[in-house]
């Protein structure tokens, strides 16, 4: 396949995100990285392919946000953007097109897909698990799709769905029953067996495969989709020992919207290091404990807005020492800290870093 000149490499750090949808990922991903990504210096992501947004008039606002109308984006600054046709038995087409694009200048790729009744799963995995020069291929994954990333914004749910939408094929295209609206009553499943009648059925949303994204829906309540995530699967986990990709429901499309927005989380128990910039210390959260540690001779400075409580619900913070630390050498301090429901703490690691130590999840 021919060179596709807007992933040259330059001197920036080059993300790109391989998607398996023409509208739901590639348009959530491109409005996230133009709130999040567009000013960070020295950062160049995208997404492939590349969603319409119209560059010759204003935006169009709606509920769900500024990108409406066509699938493409026409242009990349005053460049023509490619149509990218990726060819071979999904989901594995979308991992060797990332695998692709790393060979030829792309620092980190992500191949965005859902379980759907894809055939190639367990290749795709394992071609992602290769290492060639240093670099693997990233995998954002759903069971049963996309949606139920969405959902986890709205509320915790561990629920198997059959499908995301509800519907039949008359001549070769499915016509959808609009489940949760009461439109096709004798065929409306009420949420029991699509996302999207669960989610009309509470008010979430009315669908999901508009030229609107999807991103404004849930842009407010990042931090409570990543924690439900996570817990999600924890609680995957401690049910099965099957593969990811047999999973559902199952999701850790929060990984890749956390890198880009610069938020990390960090399991109940397990310790985030910080080494850099002359610093080297670490916390770790457990049985009602925080452990700050700092691991190097010399002292080590901890603001009293550094570490914090963070209620996602409220979306406020809490103090949890009254006054600056200041640690000396090789010294650690432990802190009484009981979360609360809906509480993680917050740590700013450095500008545009923050990392999320999470609860012990109830099972």
């Amino acid at each position: 396949m021919a060179r596709i000149n807007e992933n040259t490499r330059h001197s920036n750090y080059v993300i790109r995100i391989v998607c398996e949808g023409e509208k739901t990922e590639p348009l959530f991903f491109t409005s996230l990285c133009d709130l999040y990504c567009t000013d960070r210096e020295g950062l160049d992501v995208r997404t492939i392919p590349q969603p319409y947004i119209p560059e010759d008039k204003e935006p169009v606002n709606s509920s769900r946000g500024n990108y409406k109308g066509r699938k493409r984006r026409t242009k990349q600054g005053n460049k023509p953007v490619e149509e990218v046709v990726i060819t071979g038995v999904p989901p594995l087409k979308w991992v060797l097109y990332a695998r692709q694009i790393l060979s030829e200048g792309v620092d980190e790729s992500w191949a965005v897909y859902d379980k759907d009744n894809h055939p190639k799963h367990e290749e795709a995995f394992l071609e992602a698990n290769k290492e060639i020069d240093g670099k693997k291929v990233n995998i954002a994954f759903s069971c049963r799709s996309f949606e139920y990333y969405l959902l986890l914004h709205f509320e915790y749910i561990y629920y198997r769905f059959d499908e995301t939408e509800c519907g039949e094929k008359i001549r070769g295209k499915k016509h959808i029953f609009e489940c949760g609206t009461g439109k096709n009553p004798e065929k409306d499943c009420g949420g029991r067996i699509c996302i999207n009648g669960y989610a009309r059925k509470r008010g979430y949303w009315l669908e999901t495969k508009s030229s609107e994204s999807t991103f404004p829906l849930v842009k407010d309540n990042l931090i409570k989709g990543m924690v439900n995530a996570c817990r999600l699967r924890a609680e995957s986990d401690a049910r099965t020992k099957e593969p990811i990709y047999k999973r559902n429901p199952y999701t850790n499309a929060d990984i890749l919207v956390g890198r880009l927005i610069g938020k990390d989380t960090v399991s109940y128990g397990n310790s985030f290091m910080y080494n850099e910039r002359g610093h080297n210390w670490s916390v770790r959260f457990y049985e009602d404990i925080l452990n700050i540690a700092n691991n190097k001779n010399g002292a080590e400075y901890f603001s009293k807005d550094m570490i914090v409580i963070y209620d996602y619900e409220e979306k406020s913070e809490h103090e949890l020492y009254e006054k600056s630390l200041l640690l000396q050498s090789n010294e650690s301090k432990q802190l009484p800290c009981k979360l609360e429901q809906n509480q993680v703490i917050l740590v700013k690691v450095s500008p545009g870093k923050e990392v999320l130590l999470l609860p012990k999840f109830i099972i």
